[in-house]
């Protein structure tokens, strides 16, 4: 398991028909390339 510290900040009003709010993911400098390692698509080989 990986232990990744981040937060989610909103960043402003919903465009897809008043659902929710946009948010982003933020992730500490030195977690960044494994939480997008781990969001990534995975290769085909």
């Amino acid at each position: 398991m990986y232990d990744i510290s981040s937060c989610v900040i909103e960043i402003g009003i919903g465009v897809y028909c008043g659902q929710g709010s946009q948010a982003n993911l933020q992730v500490r400098p030195p977690s960044q390339w494994t939480a997008l390692l781990l969001l990534s698509l995975p290769e085909e080989g």
